[in-house]
């Protein structure tokens, strides 16, 4: 029986064959995608900032949606 995964390199690629039984072509377009978004996010250089502008924005949506998931008598 074959590896539904099989692994090889040469010196600048690494060479991937994937049995058709083992994964669906959705799901590795979907994995495919991953690794894109992946790469593109270790290429980003965000500095210190965006950590507190992620804060500020998630503070402003619950501030603005808390009533759609949490009772005013909890609040």
């Amino acid at each position: 029986m074959t590896e539904p995964i099989k692994l090889n390199t040469t010196d600048n690629q690494f060479i991937i064959s994937i049995d058709k039984d083992f994964l669906d072509k959705e799901a590795l377009l979907k994995f495919i995608n991953y690794l894109r978004v992946e790469s593109l996010a270790r290429k980003v250089d965000f500095d210190e900032d965006i950590e507190a502008l992620g804060e500020e924005i998630k503070a402003e949506w619950w501030k603005k949606n808390k009533d759609r998931f949490i009772p005013k008598e909890e609040q």
